[in-house]
């Protein structure tokens, strides 16, 4: 029966793609291959990090969820993960920055420094613009769903405000997901490989964020 119910997902989901697939492997490889063991070899961990890695991981983990689990999946569990993550993801963003700048030495790996504070501003900014299309959609709807418009023109033109609305967020999630979340997870291979495949990482992240995202129609 359980297996039934997860094969159902499975093709219900829009998103279940090599994609999604791709990027969620580099989330697992991040949060509990690599990071583990770099965190257990250091003799001691600052108590801020530990907050910073809730935020984290929470924000990371609720995109593979989210970006896996639709509205047309399950709504609820999608809406509050997505808040959920939304609001430790300010916290482990905040935490994140006080590390680097304030508690650490950022002059010991400039480009990680750097890097981890523009993927920082990066899931802010995707985070809030988001945030703020979900908002404006379900305001638009509801405005369409109680009749409140003069004429048809004036309906058609709210629907495509609401559609357009849908498309910001469902780009910005995904993009908050493969660019920014992924970010720190490119960083930490760049560390291994060398610096000048940046711009190759790059060029896959945005080919794998562009090609995640499903048809809206």
């Amino acid at each position: 029966m359980m297996l039934s119910k997860m094969m159902t997902t499975l093709h219900s989901s829009p998103a279940f793609n090599i994609p999604w697939t791709i990027a969620t492997c580099l989330c697992i490889w991040f949060l509990f291959l690599h990071a583990p063991h770099i965190l257990s070899a250091k003799d001691y961990i600052q108590p801020l990090l530990y907050v910073h890695l809730i935020g984290a991981y929470s924000i990371y983990m609720a995109c593979v969820h989210n970006t896996f689990v639709t509205p047309s999946t399950c709504r609820p569990l999608h809406v509050w993960i997505g808040r959920i993550g939304l609001v430790l993801g300010v916290m482990g963003f905040v935490t994140g920055s006080a590390l680097v700048w304030f508690v650490n030495d950022f002059r010991q790996n400039w480009g990680f420094s750097i890097g981890i504070t523009y993927g920082g501003f990066a899931q802010m900014q995707l985070q809030f613009m988001g945030y703020r299309a979900i908002r404006r959609f379900q305001n638009i709807k509801a405005q369409i769903d109680a009749g409140e418009y003069k004429n048809e023109d004036e309906r058609m033109a709210l629907q495509e405000d609401r559609d357009a609305q849908l498309k910001i967020h469902i780009t910005s999630m995904i993009n908050l997901f493969v660019l920014a979340c992924g970010i720190p997870a490119l960083i930490r291979i760049c560390d291994g490989i060398g610096y000048a495949y940046i711009p190759i990482l790059v060029i896959v992240a945005n080919c794998l964020s562009y090609f995640m995202a499903p048809p809206l129609f």
